[in-house]
Protein backbone atom coordinates (compact mmCIF):
# COMPACT_ATOMS: atom_id res chain seq x y z
CA UNK A 1 0.00 0.00 0.00
CA UNK A 2 2.26 2.17 0.79
CA UNK A 3 4.49 1.79 -2.26
CA UNK A 4 0.94 2.69 -4.24
CA UNK A 5 0.85 5.45 -2.18
CA UNK A 6 4.50 6.61 -3.67
CA UNK A 7 3.42 5.99 -7.04
CA UNK A 8 0.53 8.11 -6.81
CA UNK A 9 2.16 11.33 -4.95
CA UNK A 10 4.83 10.35 -7.94
CA UNK A 11 2.47 10.94 -10.83
CA UNK A 12 0.52 14.26 -9.21
CA UNK A 13 4.29 15.78 -8.83
CA UNK A 14 5.36 14.98 -12.22
CA UNK A 15 1.49 16.24 -13.55
CA UNK A 16 2.23 19.57 -11.53
CA UNK A 17 5.49 20.07 -13.15
CA UNK A 18 4.14 19.66 -16.73
CA UNK A 19 1.55 22.40 -15.73
CA UNK A 20 4.58 24.77 -14.53
CA UNK A 21 6.53 24.09 -17.41
CA UNK A 22 4.01 24.70 -19.72
CA UNK A 23 3.12 28.08 -18.12
CA UNK A 24 6.67 28.97 -18.69
CA UNK A 25 6.62 28.29 -22.04
CA UNK A 26 3.44 30.39 -22.75
CA UNK A 27 5.25 33.13 -20.98
CA UNK A 28 8.36 32.75 -22.75
CA UNK A 29 6.57 32.73 -26.33
CA UNK A 30 4.28 35.34 -25.22
CA UNK A 31 7.64 37.56 -24.04
CA UNK A 32 8.97 36.93 -27.50
CA UNK A 33 6.42 38.72 -29.41
CA UNK A 34 7.53 42.32 -31.21
CA UNK A 35 7.29 45.22 -29.56
CA UNK A 36 4.49 47.52 -31.51
CA UNK A 37 7.10 50.23 -33.85
CA UNK A 38 8.51 52.52 -33.11
CA UNK A 39 9.24 50.61 -29.24
CA UNK A 40 12.25 48.31 -30.11
CA UNK A 41 14.19 45.84 -28.04
CA UNK A 42 16.56 45.14 -30.39
CA UNK A 43 18.21 46.94 -33.76
CA UNK A 44 16.10 44.06 -36.08
CA UNK A 45 13.00 45.86 -35.16
CA UNK A 46 13.72 49.20 -36.17
CA UNK A 47 13.77 50.21 -40.41
CA UNK A 48 17.02 49.57 -41.30
CA UNK A 49 16.71 50.71 -44.98
CA UNK A 50 16.49 54.23 -42.71
CA UNK A 51 19.04 53.66 -40.54
CA UNK A 52 17.55 53.74 -37.61
CA UNK A 53 18.82 51.20 -34.41
CA UNK A 54 17.34 50.81 -30.73
CA UNK A 55 18.06 53.49 -28.56
CA UNK A 56 16.51 52.84 -24.89
CA UNK A 57 13.81 51.24 -26.42
CA UNK A 58 12.46 53.16 -29.34
CA UNK A 59 14.21 53.18 -33.16
CA UNK A 60 15.84 56.42 -33.41
CA UNK A 61 18.09 57.65 -36.33
CA UNK A 62 17.92 61.42 -35.78
CA UNK A 63 18.55 64.23 -33.31
CA UNK A 64 18.45 67.17 -35.88
CA UNK A 65 16.72 67.93 -39.14
CA UNK A 66 19.97 68.07 -41.06
CA UNK A 67 20.25 64.31 -40.33
CA UNK A 68 17.32 63.74 -42.26
CA UNK A 69 17.48 65.67 -44.89
CA UNK A 70 18.15 62.67 -47.57
CA UNK A 71 16.01 60.22 -45.77
CA UNK A 72 12.97 61.47 -47.74
CA UNK A 73 11.66 60.33 -51.35
CA UNK A 74 13.28 62.28 -54.12
CA UNK A 75 11.51 65.25 -55.16
CA UNK A 76 9.50 64.97 -52.19
CA UNK A 77 9.79 67.99 -49.18
CA UNK A 78 13.25 67.91 -47.03
CA UNK A 79 12.09 65.32 -43.88
CA UNK A 80 12.47 66.74 -40.75
CA UNK A 81 13.87 64.75 -37.30
CA UNK A 82 10.48 64.55 -35.13
CA UNK A 83 11.42 62.46 -31.60
CA UNK A 84 14.12 61.39 -32.55
CA UNK A 85 13.05 59.67 -36.14
CA UNK A 86 13.18 61.04 -39.82
CA UNK A 87 9.44 61.44 -40.89
CA UNK A 88 7.54 63.57 -43.64
CA UNK A 89 6.82 66.87 -42.45
CA UNK A 90 3.57 66.75 -42.74
CA UNK A 91 3.36 63.58 -40.89
CA UNK A 92 5.62 65.27 -37.99
CA UNK A 93 2.78 67.88 -37.73
CA UNK A 94 0.38 65.28 -37.55
CA UNK A 95 1.49 64.01 -34.69
CA UNK A 96 2.16 67.43 -33.27
CA UNK A 97 4.76 68.00 -30.19
CA UNK A 98 5.25 65.03 -27.44
CA UNK A 99 7.09 67.71 -25.58
CA UNK A 100 4.01 69.89 -24.95
CA UNK A 101 5.84 73.38 -25.36
CA UNK A 102 4.64 76.47 -26.77
CA UNK A 103 7.62 76.69 -29.21
CA UNK A 104 9.51 79.83 -27.03
CA UNK A 105 12.93 79.96 -26.25
CA UNK A 106 13.59 77.23 -23.40
CA UNK A 107 10.50 75.60 -24.31
CA UNK A 108 10.25 71.80 -24.24
CA UNK A 109 10.99 70.16 -27.42
CA UNK A 110 11.82 66.61 -29.47
CA UNK A 111 12.62 68.17 -32.50
CA UNK A 112 12.73 72.08 -34.58
CA UNK A 113 9.30 71.97 -35.69
CA UNK A 114 8.55 72.06 -32.11
CA UNK A 115 10.24 75.35 -31.90
CA UNK A 116 8.62 79.57 -33.54
CA UNK A 117 10.42 82.41 -34.29
CA UNK A 118 13.79 80.78 -35.69
CA UNK A 119 14.66 78.88 -32.54
CA UNK A 120 16.17 75.55 -33.17
CA UNK A 121 15.51 72.61 -30.74
CA UNK A 122 18.56 71.49 -28.63
CA UNK A 123 18.85 69.19 -26.03
CA UNK A 124 15.08 69.18 -25.34
CA UNK A 125 14.77 72.64 -25.44
CA UNK A 126 13.82 75.84 -27.72
CA UNK A 127 16.96 77.48 -28.10
CA UNK A 128 18.76 79.95 -30.21
CA UNK A 129 20.90 78.75 -33.81
CA UNK A 130 25.00 78.47 -33.37
CA UNK A 131 25.44 76.81 -36.82
CA UNK A 132 24.10 76.12 -40.69
CA UNK A 133 23.45 72.50 -39.73
CA UNK A 134 21.28 73.30 -37.34
CA UNK A 135 18.84 75.43 -39.51
CA UNK A 136 18.97 72.86 -42.42
CA UNK A 137 17.49 73.71 -45.16
CA UNK A 138 17.68 77.35 -43.89
CA UNK A 139 20.81 79.63 -42.59
CA UNK A 140 21.45 80.65 -39.30
CA UNK A 141 21.94 84.80 -38.25
CA UNK A 142 24.64 84.55 -36.08
CA UNK A 143 23.63 88.42 -35.24
CA UNK A 144 20.32 86.85 -34.16
CA UNK A 145 20.85 83.09 -33.19
CA UNK A 146 17.54 82.83 -35.26
CA UNK A 147 17.23 81.01 -38.35
CA UNK A 148 16.25 82.71 -41.80
CA UNK A 149 13.28 83.06 -42.47
CA UNK A 150 13.16 81.12 -46.05
CA UNK A 151 12.48 77.54 -46.03
CA UNK A 152 11.22 76.94 -42.36
CA UNK A 153 7.92 75.50 -43.35
CA UNK A 154 6.35 72.94 -45.61
CA UNK A 155 2.47 73.32 -44.51
CA UNK A 156 0.67 75.22 -42.11
CA UNK A 157 0.53 72.82 -39.66
CA UNK A 158 4.27 73.91 -39.35
CA UNK A 159 3.67 77.22 -38.38
CA UNK A 160 2.48 78.55 -35.19
CA UNK A 161 -1.60 79.20 -34.68
CA UNK A 162 -3.05 82.29 -36.86
CA UNK A 163 0.16 81.94 -39.25
CA UNK A 164 0.27 80.60 -42.54
CA UNK A 165 2.97 78.92 -44.24
CA UNK A 166 3.63 81.45 -47.53
CA UNK A 167 6.05 81.01 -49.88
CA UNK A 168 7.70 78.71 -47.29
CA UNK A 169 7.90 81.21 -44.60
CA UNK A 170 5.81 81.57 -41.49
CA UNK A 171 3.73 84.98 -41.13
CA UNK A 172 0.24 85.97 -39.79
CA UNK A 173 -2.87 85.78 -41.34
CA UNK A 174 -6.52 86.78 -40.26
CA UNK A 175 -7.33 90.22 -38.16
CA UNK A 176 -4.02 91.82 -36.80
CA UNK A 177 -6.04 93.91 -34.31
CA UNK A 178 -5.58 97.38 -36.47
CA UNK A 179 -8.81 99.60 -36.91
CA UNK A 180 -10.29 97.07 -39.44
CA UNK A 181 -11.49 99.76 -41.42
CA UNK A 182 -10.52 98.47 -44.74
CA UNK A 183 -10.15 101.86 -45.65
CA UNK A 184 -6.16 100.97 -47.40
CA UNK A 185 -5.74 101.09 -51.01
CA UNK A 186 -8.47 98.15 -52.28
CA UNK A 187 -9.65 97.43 -48.82
CA UNK A 188 -5.75 96.22 -48.15
CA UNK A 189 -4.54 97.63 -44.88
CA UNK A 190 -1.30 95.52 -44.34
CA UNK A 191 1.07 93.11 -45.43
CA UNK A 192 2.51 90.66 -43.12
CA UNK A 193 6.76 89.43 -43.00
CA UNK A 194 8.43 86.47 -41.37
CA UNK A 195 10.39 86.83 -38.40
CA UNK A 196 13.65 89.15 -39.21
CA UNK A 197 12.64 88.92 -42.58
CA UNK A 198 11.88 91.96 -45.61
CA UNK A 199 11.23 89.62 -47.89
CA UNK A 200 7.04 89.74 -49.46
CA UNK A 201 5.99 86.55 -49.38
CA UNK A 202 3.59 85.02 -52.67
CA UNK A 203 0.91 86.02 -50.75
CA UNK A 204 2.03 89.97 -50.06
CA UNK A 205 2.83 90.44 -53.47
CA UNK A 206 -1.13 89.22 -54.72
CA UNK A 207 -2.14 91.96 -52.25
CA UNK A 208 0.25 94.61 -53.66
CA UNK A 209 -0.71 93.87 -57.15
CA UNK A 210 -4.41 94.61 -56.29
CA UNK A 211 -3.07 97.75 -54.03
CA UNK A 212 -1.05 99.35 -56.55
CA UNK A 213 -4.09 99.55 -59.44
CA UNK A 214 -6.04 101.50 -56.91
CA UNK A 215 -3.26 103.57 -55.78
CA UNK A 216 -2.90 105.01 -59.40
CA UNK A 217 -6.53 104.98 -60.19
CA UNK A 218 -6.99 107.34 -57.20
CA UNK A 219 -3.80 109.55 -57.64
CA UNK A 220 -3.31 109.75 -53.81
CA UNK A 221 -0.07 109.11 -51.98
CA UNK A 222 0.04 106.59 -49.18
CA UNK A 223 1.78 106.13 -46.06
CA UNK A 224 4.03 102.59 -45.41
CA UNK A 225 4.01 102.44 -42.31
CA UNK A 226 6.56 99.45 -41.08
CA UNK A 227 6.59 97.74 -37.99
CA UNK A 228 8.36 94.85 -36.45
CA UNK A 229 8.36 92.83 -32.96
CA UNK A 230 10.29 93.68 -29.60
CA UNK A 231 12.64 90.74 -30.74
CA UNK A 232 15.63 92.65 -31.47
CA UNK A 233 17.14 96.12 -30.33
CA UNK A 234 15.45 99.34 -31.16
CA UNK A 235 18.55 100.22 -33.76
CA UNK A 236 18.12 96.83 -35.60
CA UNK A 237 14.28 97.05 -35.97
CA UNK A 238 14.60 100.45 -37.61
CA UNK A 239 16.64 99.53 -39.97
CA UNK A 240 14.61 96.02 -40.51
CA UNK A 241 11.31 98.24 -40.49
CA UNK A 242 13.19 100.42 -43.11
CA UNK A 243 13.62 97.31 -45.19
CA UNK A 244 10.29 96.43 -44.86
CA UNK A 245 8.86 99.42 -45.96
CA UNK A 246 11.34 99.64 -49.27
CA UNK A 247 10.25 96.20 -49.89
CA UNK A 248 6.66 97.16 -50.16
CA UNK A 249 7.57 100.86 -51.68
CA UNK A 250 9.58 98.81 -54.86
CA UNK A 251 6.74 95.72 -55.34
CA UNK A 252 4.14 98.89 -56.08
CA UNK A 253 6.54 101.13 -58.22
CA UNK A 254 7.28 97.79 -60.08
CA UNK A 255 3.68 97.76 -60.77
CA UNK A 256 3.28 101.29 -61.79
CA UNK A 257 2.88 103.37 -58.61
CA UNK A 258 4.70 106.78 -59.13
CA UNK A 259 7.63 106.51 -56.03
CA UNK A 260 6.21 110.22 -55.05
CA UNK A 261 3.11 109.08 -54.18
CA UNK A 262 4.62 106.49 -51.46
CA UNK A 263 6.22 107.55 -48.56
CA UNK A 264 8.17 104.88 -45.99
CA UNK A 265 7.55 105.41 -41.90
CA UNK A 266 10.43 102.89 -40.67
CA UNK A 267 8.86 102.80 -36.64
CA UNK A 268 10.60 99.53 -35.68
CA UNK A 269 8.94 98.09 -32.91
CA UNK A 270 7.82 101.55 -30.94
CA UNK A 271 3.84 99.88 -31.33
CA UNK A 272 5.16 96.13 -30.80
CA UNK A 273 2.15 94.69 -28.21
CA UNK A 274 3.37 91.07 -28.84
CA UNK A 275 4.42 88.76 -25.99
CA UNK A 276 4.35 85.25 -27.96
CA UNK A 277 4.89 84.19 -31.21
CA UNK A 278 1.37 83.83 -32.03
CA UNK A 279 0.69 87.61 -31.12
CA UNK A 280 4.35 88.81 -32.15
CA UNK A 281 3.75 88.19 -35.63
CA UNK A 282 1.18 90.85 -35.58
CA UNK A 283 3.58 93.36 -35.23
CA UNK A 284 6.01 92.44 -38.43
CA UNK A 285 4.18 94.42 -40.95
CA UNK A 286 3.94 97.20 -43.33
CA UNK A 287 0.57 99.41 -43.05
CA UNK A 288 -1.21 100.84 -46.14
CA UNK A 289 -2.26 103.94 -45.66
CA UNK A 290 -4.01 106.81 -47.48
CA UNK A 291 -2.48 110.49 -46.87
Amino acid sequence: MQHCGAVTTLRTALKLSSVVLATALLGFVGGCKKPEYPACKKDKHCKADLGETCVDGTCQNCKTDAECVDKGPEGAAAWVCHEFRCMDPSEAAALGSGAGGDGEMGAPCAAKTDCFGGLVCTAGACSACSDDIECSPSTCELATGRCAAAGQCQTDDQCPMDEICDGGMCVFSGDYGGDGSGEGPCGIDAVFFAFDSNTLTPQAQESLTTAAECIINDGRGVFLEAHADAMGTEEYNILLTERRGQSVKGALTEKGVPTELLQVIAKGSLEAAGSNESERSKDRRVELIWQ
